[in-house]
């Protein structure tokens, strides 16, 4: 049983950790979380949206004729509620005596912003699914690069990400915008030095609320993507190295964690990188697993796709902010491609981007150590995230260039 002290703790706790959790988080901005109430239970939740043709205009129709009938089809979509993530530590019962309201809250707001940094970089990760993408070709740069930040175009990304909402006859005037600490920077550089009632609100509160109609929101946990060119097979000790996570190409795969075994071709040596990637935690013939922080960072975060027609492989990393790549190839021609760097913001239609469903929101579980005087202070939440299609006609993705920040 608990004792007086473990429960005063308990509830400090969850207190501290559940402000940072509820308060900060960008989630309740970008993502539908209405669905919650009609889910209390079970772990799918299944939407239908029409998938057949329908024309743009009604038939015309003649006075004692029969009407043309269209034929519909729906199609069904799931949310799974699969993320399951948990964090905690020990606490003495004598420590926390002595200074329990500062270990409560201390340790309260630092699990509260793990728990909100984790559900706010997969939420923000699902603008890798918006129908609608702006990029440096929206711009007037080369399509499929990341956008330069200049005075001369960072008013047409949201002009250029406006227009792309109009097309598919989006025109909520309730916008949002999640963007980068880097973005929000430049503009406020730029307004700063205007003699207009914006500018005067960046002089004297170092940030802005709104432009160009998009209520704008400022997070580190904005997706980051990178390319890797990788078109020669790679020679023994060649690095990859993708958010201080080192990946070793070897000729013999040892036991060394992070050990990727070089393939019979470039193609196969993506594929052991890929591999390794999407299973961090499992040894095989072909890599050899991450552990600890490592191993969690790679497995909650990191996203890769081999092409073998393009010779690359592609990485996302949920929640990267500024996404850090650097490689030892022997190749010279075998490198990340810096206009390829991207961070990935979003713009869209508040609370209408994304669909989010918190089963049960960050709580605090004490477990009693038997042979302690103390116990583990342990905290879980349990989640599930899916952009359904009319999600992604509500968003845009921004792709900034990223590498010069």
């Amino acid at each position: 049983m608990a004792n007086s002290l473990s429960a005063s703790f308990e509830t400090i706790w969850a207190r501290e950790q559940q402000e940072v959790f509820y308060k900060r988080t960008v989630s309740n901005v970008v993502a539908d979380v209405s669905k919650r109430a009609v889910m209390s239970s079970g772990q799918t939740l299944t939407r239908t949206y029409r998938s057949g043709s329908i024309n743009d205009a009604p038939w015309l129709y003649t006075r004692g004729t029969d009407i043309s009938l269209t034929n519909i089809t729906d199609t069904a979509e799931t949310l799974t509620v699969n993320k399951q993530f948990a964090d905690g530590f020990y606490v003495d019962d004598f420590d926390a005596i002595q200074d329990k309201y500062d270990i409560a809250a201390n340790y309260g707001r630092d699990y509260g912003e793990r728990m909100k940094s984790q559900i706010d970089a997969d939420v923000l990760y699902e603008v890798v699914n918006a129908t609608s993408v702006v990029d440096a070709g929206s711009v007037g740069g080369t399509a499929g690069q990341g956008i330069t930040l200049a005075t001369a175009t960072i008013l047409n990304v949201f002009t250029a990400a406006t227009k792309k909402l109009a097309k598919l006859n989006i025109m909520d005037t309730d916008k949002v915008g999640v963007i980068s600490p880097e973005v929000e920077e430049f503009i406020s550089l730029y307004y700063g030095a205007k003699v207009t009632d914006l500018g005067d609100k960046v002089s004297e509160n170092g940030y802005f609320t709104k432009i160009s109609g998009y209520q704008l929101y400022t997070s580190n946990n904005v997706a980051g993507s990178a390319v890797l060119a990788l078109a020669t097979n790679p020679t023994n000790w060649d690095t990859v190295t993708i958010q201080g996570v080192t990946f070793t190409f070897v000729s013999s795969i040892g036991t060394t964690a992070g050990n990727v075994l070089i393939g019979g071709s470039a193609d196969a040596s993506r594929a052991n990188l890929e591999a390794l990637i999407h299973a961090p935690w499992t040894t095989t013939a072909n890599g050899v697993a991450h552990t600890g922080v490592t191993l969690n960072n790679v497995a909650a975060r990191m996203v890769a796709v081999n092409d073998d027609t393009a010779n690359t492989l592609s990485v996302r990393y949920k929640g990267a902010g500024v996404l850090t790549v650097s490689e030892t190839l022997t190749n010279g021609s075998d490198v990340w491609t810096t206009t390829l760097q991207k961070q990935l913001c979003l713009l869209g239609v508040r609370n209408m981007c994304t669909t989010l469903v918190v089963q049960s929101a960050p709580k605090i579980y004490r477990k009693e150590e038997p042979k302690k005087i103390g116990g583990n202070y342990l905290s879980a939440m349990l989640y599930g995230i899916k952009t359904f299609a009319d999600n992604a006609k509500n968003m845009v993705r921004v792709e900034i260039a990223s590498s010069g920040f």
